[in-house]
């Protein structure tokens, strides 16, 4: 029996020597974080969520959660100190071309480096010693749409005005009958059908 505590005590000594090591070694190799640097926490499903620190504020850490809808960045996250990660290039332009992509294909955008608009197609590149993600737009040119917490503005597309006259009535159902899918038959004629106004 006097093995056995001696073996409960030696146990018991072991978790003390290696939490103390692991202690020691993450003091000494835990990450120092800055503002305007990413950083990250593990989300309820193991997850990392990329971030860019805002501000510090005691244990908790303040940070820059981009989301789709918003051309501009909101301080949206509250972190504690403690649970901050260090994340790799990989995992910032994952994230961010999930957002990117979500709001840019298809859509005319003003280049935040030389202003241009254009409308973006595919994702071109991640520049992780830059923080800059750039697209390519439809006529293959490289464009900037994120750089250091900000993101390119979208341009609104051009409002269609309503036809004023038959002529301009009749081109307007014609093209919106020659974009209907082919299995939808169509029954009218659109000139038959403006013979009924008077314009």
């Amino acid at each position: 029996m006097e093995e056995f505590k001696n073996m409960d005590k030696l146990k018991d000594e072991l978790f003390e020597a290696i939490d103390k090591i692991c202690k020691d070694y993450e003091s000494k190799h835990k990450p120092e974080f800055k503002t305007g640097q990413w950083a990250g926490f593990r989300t309820n499903d193991g997850k990392i969520h990329p971030f860019l620190i805002h501000h510090f504020g005691g244990i908790m850490v303040y940070g820059q959660d981009f989301k789709c809808e918003d051309d501009i960045y909101k301080v949206r996250l509250q972190v504690y100190r403690s649970n901050l990660i260090s994340v790799t290039p990989a995992e910032i332009k994952s994230h961010l071309k999930k957002i990117c992509d979500e709001k840019y294909i298809g859509k005319k955008v003003k280049c935040l480096i030389d202003n241009d608009i254009r409308e973006v197609a595919c994702f071109a590149i991640y520049l992780s010693s830059e923080d800059k993600l750039c697209y390519e737009s439809i006529d293959e040119v490289i464009m900037c749409v994120y750089h250091k917490g900000k993101f390119a503005s979208i341009i609104p597309p051009d409002k269609k005005k309503l036809p004023k006259t038959k002529d301009e009535g009749k081109k307007f159902l014609d093209d919106f009958l020659s974009k209907l899918p082919d299995d939808i038959i169509v029954l009218i004629d659109v000139d038959d059908f403006l013979d009924q106004y008077e314009i």
